[in-house]
């Protein structure tokens, strides 16, 4: 429990500092948040391969420019930071907007750009969808958990059909990912690092989604059918 806080307390007074050498200057902005993603980056490289004997092995080669789709089976707040570490370009995930409350999350989703969803603001939902359908046109990445919440239990757990919709709404591959591990190391109503117990990643084959104007729920099924047998 002791090495879990100290390590997590490490990284964010590390990345604390740098962001301080970078304040101050609005025009740096964009280049201060890809340098922190970068060390941070590097930072969670070696951790994950030292402490959690990190795995990954891949059917798709995930240094590809986008756009794509990544869609992840999750159980533990870390999977957002561990499924940035194997894929070259740079993630931009989907989030509910409660973990950006949690302190030291919330820092490292915002350096990351993560793109809020507020459930019960549709307003702000729809902005947050018009930012995502944005960010695939202009060629990146988004990751999106289709849970829309941490795993409680996976037999009852409602799946959402937010990936299949923009991915078909855009036309690009939806590339399902499988964690293994996450939850042990970091349990759902758990702030702090628990174990260090071995995390997996498996990166499956592509999901090919062609652009369509009128979508329907068979499609949108399909697709979300599609994806969930490769992550469970």
């Amino acid at each position: 429990m002791l090495r879990g806080l100290d390590l997590s307390f490490t990284v964010t007074a590390i990345l604390i500092f740098t962001k301080k050498l970078f304040s101050g200057n609005r025009t740096a902005t964009y280049f201060k948040n890809y340098v922190l993603y970068i060390i941070a980056k590097f930072i969670f490289l070696i951790i994950f391969k030292l402490f959690f004997r990190l795995k990954v092995t891949s059917q798709q080669n995930m240094s590809q420019n986008g756009p794509f789709f990544i869609v992840v089976n999750h159980s533990s707040l870390l999977d957002p930071i561990i499924l940035e570490i194997p894929v070259k370009p740079k993630v931009i995930f989907i989030a509910a907007a409660y973990l950006f409350k949690i302190n030291w999350l919330g820092y490292l989703l915002g350096i990351a750009n993560t793109i809020p969803i507020h459930r019960k603001n549709n307003k702000n939902s729809i902005k947050s969808t018009k930012k995502a359908l944005k960010i695939l046109e202009q060629g990146g990445v988004l990751g999106i958990f289709p849970e829309g919440g941490v795993d409680r239990q996976k037999d009852n757990l409602p799946i959402k059909a937010g990936a299949a919709y923009l991915a078909t709404k855009v036309g690009v591959p939806v590339v399902p990912v499988k964690l293994k591990g996450a939850d042990k190391v970091l349990p759902r109503g758990v702030k702090f690092i628990r174990s260090f117990n071995k995390i997996e990643v498996e990166i499956k084959k592509p999901i090919y989604c062609p652009k369509r104007s009128n979508l329907n729920k068979e499609i949108i099924r399909n697709i979300v059918e599609s994806y969930i047998r490769e992550i469970y």
